[in-house]
This record gives structure tokens, sequence and C-alpha cells, in this order.
């Protein structure tokens, strides 16, 4: 990958202190996630040794697994929603200003999956590019967009900050469910994103399925989802994230289901097809929402949606920008489980337009514009828009202390070539 076009800000670089590596990174938050934003310059090319970086950042296993692991060696969180690592470079493909790779992790495995991307988190790469000089030419005062490929998913991000002038700082002009107080906000806006996965928005073809008597819609819009009644699984998507955790008769009834889905679906990981054993241990697809009407309050308060996200394995304390998307792109279109559940919605018409989705979720409502159209059966689905804050939370340098002798040695030359 190429190398940032301006020096990283105060000349963070990879160095050694005292004989051990030390990563520049930045711990960040968009959203409702946290994570970590590495430069792709600063990173070796080979999978293998970036893989053996990550690791070593995030506190989970460098091999294997360790069940119970707590993540208290690294800057992992445990949770899904903070086990995320951008890598961040500048593109030289046209129409592009940057390119980020999500690494998602699990906080007891040493596997890493690199087959999707993080809505949230993306918020905070406008920031991060700015300040090391991957995007060019600098930010002006006013808005600016930057167009940014996610090479997990092929799929396009603008993302639109509202920069100061010189010597001021970031307005925390953006106040967002589940997080507490106002921060600088970024405008997203998912491009082109149908098919993500699977090339096709209906996998399946359908635009409802039954699987053990369970009716589902299986989308794929920036992520494959299967949405569900949360009644017909036996609750009401009114409970918190924490009690459908621990709720083993739920689990029990939901992971035939996502793995039926997921097949039905055809999900590939590393160009084969997910064998049902895969999609049931499976930390990132397919999604899985359960969904109700909004009550009074809710539809009050602008949604139109009632829902519980699954990722799968854990319930997600807020809405997930890219589950979001999708569930709003699904309410929107007739014959869908979202659209026959949702509330005061008009379906997608014959000419493009932007429309409002408004999701209930356990940290308020998540509001969604997506563009579209629909002319009898046949869907297009432009975009789906949304506003998230952001922040750095620290910039440094994190040891690895335990670098193989492949990875210091890779740093070594490294620095070597540089200083010759």
């Amino acid at each position: 990958m190429s190398p940032p076009r301006r020096p990283a800000i105060d000349g963070l670089q990879p160095r050694f202190v005292g004989g051990t590596l030390e990563i520049p990174v930045w711990h960040a938050r968009g959203g409702t996630s946290t994570g970590i934003v590495l430069l792709a310059g600063h990173l070796p090319p080979a999978t293998g040794l970036r893989e053996e970086v990550i690791r070593n950042v995030m506190g989970v296993p460098l091999a294997g697994e360790a069940p119970g692991n707590r993540q208290i060696t690294g800057l992992g969180r445990g949770i899904t929603t903070s086990n995320k690592v951008f890598v961040l470079d500048a593109s030289g493909r046209a129409g592009f200003d940057l390119e980020s790779t999500l690494a998602q992790l699990a906080s007891d495995k040493a596997a890493i999956d690199w087959s999707v991307n993080c809505g949230n988190m993306s918020a905070t790469l406008p920031l991060v590019a700015f300040e090391t000089g991957l995007a060019a030419p600098a930010p002006a005062p006013g808005r600016n967009r930057l167009r940014i490929l996610n090479t997990n998913t092929g799929i396009a991000v603008d993302a639109t900050i509202r920069m100061p002038g010189p010597g001021a700082p970031l307005a925390p002009d953006t106040e967002m469910p589940g997080v507490m107080g106002r921060w600088p906000g970024v405008a997203l806006s998912l491009v082109d994103a149908a098919g993500s996965k699977t090339g096709r928005l209906f996998p399946t073809g359908a635009r409802r399925d039954a699987f053990g008597g369970i009716e589902v819609s299986c989308l794929d819009f920036a992520m494959p989802m299967v949405i569900a009644r949360a009644a017909d699984l036996g609750v009401g998507a009114d409970e918190p994230p924490e009690a459908l955790e621990q709720d083993a008769g739920l689990r029990a009834r939901m992971e035939p289901l996502w793995v039926a889905a997921g097949l039905a679906m055809g999900l590939e990981r590393d160009g084969r097809r997910m064998t049902a054993e895969e999609l049931a241990a499976s930390e990132t697809v397919p999604k899985i929402c359960l969904v109700a009407a909004p009550d009074e309050a809710e539809a009050a308060s602008g949604a139109h949606i009632r829902a519980r996200y699954f990722t799968p394995q854990s319930c997600h304390r807020t809405m997930a920008v890219t589950g979001g998307s999708c569930l709003a792109a699904a309410a929107l279109i007739p014959g869908t489980v979202a659209h026959e559940t949702a509330a005061g919605l008009e379906p997608l018409g014959p000419e493009p337009g932007d429309r409002e989705v408004g999701i209930g979720n356990p940290a308020g409502v998540l509001a969604a514009v997506v563009r579209g159209a629909r002319s009898g059966e046949e869907v297009k689905i432009d975009s789906a828009a949304y506003m998230r804050s952001a922040q750095i939370l620290i910039r440094g340098h994190t040891p690895i202390y335990h670098a193989s002798p492949e990875l210091a040695a890779h740093y070594r030359d490294r620095l070597a070539d540089a200083a010759a």
C-alpha cells in the first residue's frame, strides 16, 4: 500500500524504545463503537505480520482461543463494538480519497474477520486522515467531503465533516443516542451498498422466506441481515440487550434461524461458501434483527419501527449504522417483514427520492435517510445517509512486547533503510 502523502502528526512513526517495538495508534470513537486506527504506511505489507501487530495491540490471543479473555493486555474492550481496527491509507484509485480496511476481532479468538465494514467507526476516519495528512489537499474551513473505499466490502462511503479555521477546534455540535454529550459530527452516506457481500439486495430471490416455520426477510444492503418479527421468537424487542443475551431459550431459537438463512443467502468466507458450523460460530455474518411496531412514545420520538440487533453472537447496545441502513431500506420495500411491521412509513415510489426512517433501539432513535426508487418488483437503493459523532480518544505509541523475530526484523530493516 502507498505511504502517507504527508508526514504523520508530530512525526509519529514506528520505533524501538529500549529494544521494544512501538507502533503509532489512534484510539478513537465513532458513533457507538470504539477501536483503533492504524496507518497502512506504518504496517508490514504481509498479512501475517500485520495481523500479529493487530492482535498485540488489541490484547487478543496470538494463536488459537482463550475463553474468558478480558483483553486487559491490550486496547480492546471485550465487546464486539469495541473490538475493531481500521487500517487507513490514501487511495490511488480515481474518484477516491482514502481506503479503509476493517479488522473485526473477538476477545477470545486469534482469528480476524476481514469480511465486514463498520459504519460507526467509519466516522473516525476523516478526523485521522486530516490530522495525519493522508487526505490531500489540506482541509479548508467549512464542509469537507472525503470519498472512502472500504476494501472489505467494496462499498464507497462519503464522509462530510465541517472543519474549523486555522487554530480553531472542531465544533462539538452533534448529539446522538447512546453517546453522552455533544461531539464533532460526521455525515456518512453509504453509496451503492446493495449486494455488498452477495451481489443482490435480496440474496434468496424473495422478499420473505420461512425457516423452521418462522417468517423472515433476508437482505444485503451494506450488510447481510436476517429480519424477523420479535413476537415470532417470543420477545417484544423492548427488552434490555443484557436480558436478551442471557435468554438461553431465545438464543436456541435464533441460532438455527441465522444459520439456515446464511446458507440460503450463500454467504461466503475466503472465496467459499460458509458451512452451517461456521455460520453458527460467526461473529459477523449474518446479522439478525428482531423487529416490532413502535409504541406511542417511540412513535412520538420519530420511530417507525422498533429493533433489537444481534451481531449475531451478542445484542448491540444501540443500533449499528450498517445494520440500521439495511433495516431502513427493508422497511421501505413492500413485502418485507420490516415493511409490514413498520408504522407511518410510505414505501419507495417510482421516482428517486429520500425517505427518513426512524429506528427505535435501546438508546433512542437512529434516523437513516434512504434514497431509492421502486417500480413494480424492481427496487433500486442508491444510498443511505446518517449522522454520527466522533472523537479521537488518544494518539501515540503502543509497545509490542511480544513481537516475533520476523516482525522485529521487518521494522529494524525498515528503520535502517530510512536512516540510510
